[in-house]
């Protein structure tokens, strides 16, 4: 089993933990659950008089607690957490824009180097997934076809469901994907379609905004296709040219071969798998190309289709504008 039976259980078991942990009060729980209840709104019904109470409480005793999170508090204290509103969607065709407010405290961490080299030795001294303090951001901890797995909440979630999914913690590997690891995924992400309609995982190698230099992916459940997923582009065999190359394959081999040549060639990439397949997505590395005034970073999330916004400044923004902007991270090949 891969965290819960059913769909039904998994969102249970997600929204239960979410409580457990304001019971801590500790800053970073909830900061945490804050940011996770926006997503959804039966979620944040039931989290929103207990995420009162929590603040409240932490306001009136200021804690000690790492910079990150006294940076994000200071900002929430300042403007108290009605200001950051629900998720807001709104399609733009063929892409998605999603408001999400408080996405926008989160820290850079490592997404905000410039890109060198795709390999880099993992680093005890900074921000990992085996940090004691993290203990009660685990949602499920367990083995999957005999390789153990870590499954966090997402702090600053962006996708529905956000996890994630750290395999063989205790090795402490750097975000430099392995076949072993890669087959493993596209395995688990097939195995569950049934079980957790929806479920997907995602890759960001460095240099294409990996924010924590520790192996792991980013889970979520969406049953809506991304817009990537369009049968209307050619890596699904349509007719149109997606704004940068994609490619997408139901074989673990075919996509490992696809992904050694990236590695090879130092050329940083996004990866979505779904249970129609892995889309591979070769890109040029962050800090080589300016942003938009409204990105933080575009990682996997925002090359499937799908932006995330401080707040409603780009709505009115064109489809052909949003494709310009991804185009411009194009690699060329050589």
């Amino acid at each position: 089993m891969f965290i819960a039976p059913t769909l039904r259980a998994f969102k249970t078991q997600f929204a239960a933990n979410l409580q457990t942990m304001l019971e801590t009060d500790s800053l970073g729980a909830f900061i945490l659950v804050l940011a996770n209840s926006m997503q959804d709104q039966p979620l944040f019904d039931l989290l929103h008089h207990d995420l009162n109470r929590a603040f409240e409480a932490l306001k009136a005793c200021p804690p000690h607690e790492p910079p990150d999170d006294l940076s994000v508090f200071n900002a929430l204290t300042n403007t108290g957490i009605q200001h950051f509103s629900g998720w807001q969607h709104h399609p733009l065709d063929p892409w998605e824009l999603v408001i999400n407010p408080l996405r926008s405290l989160r820290p850079a961490r490592f997404s905000g180097e410039i890109f060198q080299e795709l390999h880099q030795p993992f680093d005890a001294g900074k921000f990992h997934f085996n940090k004691p303090f993290l203990r009660p951001e685990i949602l499920w901890e367990d083995s999957w076809q005999g390789t153990p797995l870590r499954v966090l909440y997402n702090k600053f979630p962006f996708a529905p469901w956000h996890l994630l999914v750290v395999p063989d913690p205790a090795q402490n590997l750097p975000q430099y994907l392995t076949a072993q690891h890669h087959a493993l995924i596209m395995a688990l992400v097939t195995a569950q379609a049934a079980v957790l309609p929806g479920l997907g995982m995602a890759f960001n190698s460095i240099g294409a905004y990996a924010s924590v230099n520790q192996l792991h992916f980013q889970g979520f459940v969406r049953e809506a296709p991304f817009p990537i997923e369009s049968a209307g582009w050619q890596h699904n065999g349509g007719q149109e040219a997606y704004p940068i190359e994609c490619w997408r394959t139901d074989s673990a081999h075919e996509s490992w071969q696809l992904i050694a040549q990236l590695h090879q060639a130092n050329q940083p990439y996004n990866l979505l798998y779904r249970a129609n397949g892995c889309y591979i997505l070769p890109r040029k590395g962050q800090g080589t190309v300016e942003l938009p005034t409204w990105a933080q970073g575009i990682g996997w999330h925002e090359l499937c289709g799908v932006l995330t916004l401080s707040d409603r400044q780009l709505v009115g923004t064109t489809g052909g504008e949003i494709s310009q902007e991804l185009a411009k991270l194009h690699h060329q090949h050589g």
